[in-house]
């Protein structure tokens, strides 16, 4: 219900932003790409001043990973930048009626990308809700004479570039939204989008009249018809999935003309009271609860993205990092012993849910074992920003004697080299609560680290083939299968392993 109520607030907030900047183009002269540029930049400023007020070590965390930092950048060029530029571009060619009408075409191009990453056909409500929703725009911007749908060579060009825009934009983040949440990566795609646009469009060298209604109605727009409304759309595509909030976005038109009638007393007619029923009736459709399902999809997964489902729904326009905090690693200590303990017995029960036969008579590591590798500085554990231990894992650098009896395969380095080339990654075991929010990614980020700070030059992992989790992390963060190795145990007994190994420099 969040996600939905998000999703119609940032399209009212956009309607609300649609009639502003008409007000500040026809009767200010204001140019589209001006305020396209500025509004970008002081939104930035805007979004991230709360951002640094309110976890300035999630802005740390978040410029140190740089997959996410390069998904933002796409993000704000080829989502936001893009769908802005080729929505009023098309307006330009056409009119506010027909751009509109043409730019959500789009939602078809979201409906078709998501049915194909899920392998599955729309379901009879997705496929409803948008013939409703198509009808209904078509009926405002035509006011029942289709004639008015004919369209120019650039005005057909440019409406295809705004429907393309508008998949990609409700498409593109979705992933990086359910880490760092609507608040941040907002702010970043504004600030990217806006440092892009400033050497072209030169703002302070476009002739605009500054005045006091001129201000306030331009703060209306940065204010409602930006941040409001680009955060609070954001937060209804991580929370209600790509297809619903694409849906939902047709009400702008609807509240654009409310605000019109209500603010500037613009004429209703009934082609427009028909197109509204008809898309109140997509909304009605698309947003019926439907029974909770137990593992349910996500967001994530409705864009062809494997996951689980939270144990709870990170805060609004937060992603799964703020939930957890910032998180630091350290060496363990024996203090640390009880827990980490705890944490590779819940490992051990969920091996035997995956059906991973780990045998009967010997506990791995051994509680021997695992002393000696925290005396000797081998063994690591994870802390969220409240000093919660949340994970342990292992970086050796002794020679592994499994590794030296041969592998089914090729390591990426040399086995034999003196000295030795590799280090190895063993243990690594996520507290259950907060799994699935990025501490995997840092424990392999931090072990690549520690490889390399002690002179290796790759990192090696052994996992059971049947580990897919721990499979997709590596693969995920570009370890190469080599193979496989037959790992000996204190009995004799031999068991598979699949082996990966990535360089660290």
């Amino acid at each position: 219900m969040r996600g939905i109520v998000c999703a119609l607030a940032g399209s009212v907030c956009w309607g609300f932003s649609g009639t502003c900047a008409q007000l500040v183009m026809g009767d200010f002269g204001a140019p589209a790409y001006w305020i396209t540029c500025v509004r970008m930049l002081i939104s930035a400023v805007f979004f991230l001043a709360i951002v640094f007020v309110k976890d300035w070590r999630s802005v740390g965390a978040l410029l140190r990973d740089w997959r996410s930092m390069i998904s933002i950048a796409a993000f704000s060029i080829f989502g936001i930048a893009l769908c802005q530029v080729s929505y009023f571009s098309v307006i330009h060619h056409t009119s506010a009626g027909v751009g509109t009408t043409i730019e959500q075409l789009g939602l078809v191009l979201i409906m078709l990308w998501t049915c194909l990453r899920k392998r599955r056909l729309p379901n009879a409500r997705e496929v409803l809700g948008l013939i409703f929703a198509m009808v209904g725009l078509v009926l405002i911007a035509t006011q029942g004479d289709l004639s008015r749908l004919a369209l120019s060579q650039q005005g057909c060009f440019w409406g295809m570039v705004s429907a393309v825009a508008l998949a990609l934009y409700t498409l593109m983040p979705v992933k990086v939204l359910a880490k760092w949440g609507s608040l941040m990566v907002t702010g970043f795609a504004m600030l990217f989008g806006g440092l892009v646009l400033t050497p072209v469009v030169q703002p302070w060298a476009v002739p605009v009249e500054i005045t006091p209604a001129f201000l306030i109605i331009l703060a209306a727009v940065i204010v409602v018809g930006t941040c409001a409304a680009y955060m609070l759309y954001l937060q209804g595509i991580n929370d209600c999935g790509p297809v619903k909030a694409g849906l939902l976005c047709a009400a702008e038109p609807v509240s654009a003309m409310v605000i019109s009638v209500l603010w500037l007393h613009t004429p209703v007619s009934a082609w427009d009271i028909a197109g509204c029923a008809c898309i109140l009736v997509m909304i009605v459709m698309v947003t019926e609860l439907e029974p909770k399902r137990e593992g349910g999809e996500s967001a994530l997964e409705l864009a062809g993205v494997e996951t689980e489902p939270l144990p709870q729904d990170p805060p609004v326009f937060a992603g799964r990092a703020s939930v957890l905090g910032y998180y630091s690693s350290r060496p363990a200590t024996m203090a640390d012993i009880a827990r980490v303990e705890a944490l590779l017995d819940d490992a051990h029960r969920q091996y035997a849910e995956m059906g991973i036969d780990e045998g009967k008579f010997k506990k791995y590591p051994s509680s021997r074992r695992l002393t000696r590798s925290i005396n000797n500085g081998s063994t690591y554990v994870v802390e969220n920003a409240e000093g919660k231990l949340i994970a342990v894992f292992g970086v050796s650098f002794d020679p592994d004697k499994n590794y030296e009896r041969g592998i089914k395969g090729e390591w990426v380095t040399d086995i034999g080299a003196s000295p030795q080339q590799y280090a190895e990654l063993h243990w690594v075991v996520v507290d259950k609560p907060v799994r699935r929010r990025g501490v995997g990614s840092f424990i392999v980020g931090t072990a690549c680290r520690i490889a390399r700070e002690g002179g290796r030059i790759s990192l090696r992992a052994d996992i059971y083939p049947e580990n897919e989790p721990m499979r997709w992390l590596l693969e995920k963060r570009g370890f190469a299968f080599c193979g496989t190795i037959q790992v000996r145990d204190g009995f004799g007994w031999q068991k598979p392993r699949s082996a990966y190994e990535l360089r660290v420099r």
